[in-house]
């Protein structure tokens, strides 16, 4: 009977790490969901104003060809105070390091 016993809990231990590690996965990976909406999300506030339409009256730059690398650097140029804009200083200023990288990365997904 007590061999019973702990081959019961033993098992039940295994059962209820394998339903952790799955629940976990699935978490891991609507984490990853959200955080890639979220940038998506940012990225699309991004063409709100430089979208590719007609830049003949404005001197808002269309970001449409650029590279990930070269946004992460033009965003870390504008935080530093490198570059001058009338308010991209201030937006980039707003965001961490992680996520310059993630608008960075998204862009390269999203181009258009």
């Amino acid at each position: 009977m007590h061999i019973t016993g702990t081959l019961y809990r033993f098992s039940f231990t295994i059962i209820l790490l394998s339903l952790l590690v799955a629940w976990n996965q699935v978490s891991a990976k609507e984490e990853e969901d959200a955080r890639n909406n979220y940038f998506r999300l940012i990225v699309a506030n991004c063409y709100t104003c430089h979208s590719a339409g007609d830049r003949a009256a404005v001197s808002i730059p269309k970001l449409d060809g650029l590279t990930a690398a070269q946004v992460k650097q033009l965003l870390v140029a504008y935080k530093t105070d490198q570059e001058q804009a009338t308010i991209m200083n201030r937006i980039s200023k707003a965001l961490t390091d992680g996520e310059i990288d993630g608008i960075s990365a998204m862009f390269s997904h999203t181009a258009k």
